[in-house]
């Protein structure tokens, strides 16, 4: 009896000890922006779409799997595919030779070529994070104030933000 009690005892200090090991791991990591553009609002007056870089660099165990970004407005508001305000669409580039551009330069120099969906990109360190931005609105009050990754790790789906302390709108 006392050895099967014993048995009992370690298997469920074998199953408690891989349980909190995946736990860890499958938790360990986050994302860090490493670097932040702006645009001057006198560059969203003719309306057309401007692309914005971010290198943003993942650290900790294992390689990530992205599944969506979504943008939050200073209001709270998720930036929906029908929003009055923003339009903005999220990719991944291999380089960082986009800081902030008009849709005209980047079509020329055929650096959209070079865009990736960010949908099941697995990361593997730093990548580059590529917005294309419209502005609809206005009044830029409502800028973007967060940055939500929704990834991938070890089958366990996590959230993550990254605040936008400035936006991506630059009020003179």
């Amino acid at each position: 009896m006392k050895k099967k009690v014993t048995l009992l005892f370690f298997c469920a200090m074998l199953l408690l000890g891989l349980w909190w090991t995946f736990n860890f791991i499958s938790q360990d990591g986050e994302f860090t922006k490493l670097g932040h553009s702006t645009v001057g609002i006198e560059n969203w007056k003719d309306r057309k779409p401007i692309y914005i870089g971010y290198p943003v660099k993942w650290e900790g165990m294992g390689k990530p799997r992205l599944k969506k970004i979504e943008f939050i407005k200073r209001d709270g508001i998720i930036v929906a595919k029908d929003d009055k305000e923003f339009t903005i669409q999220p990719f991944i580039a291999s380089t960082e030779r986009i800081g902030a551009l008009d849709e005209k330069s980047v079509k020329e120099d055929g650096l959209d070529k070079d865009f990736v969906s960010v949908k099941d990109y697995k990361v593997n360190g730093e990548f580059y994070l590529v917005l294309r931005v419209e502005f609809h609105a206005t009044n830029p009050i409502n800028d973007i104030n967060t940055l939500r990754i929704t990834y991938e790790k070890l089958g366990v789906t996590q959230v993550q933000n990254i605040h936008f302390d400035d936006g991506v709108i630059t009020v003179e």
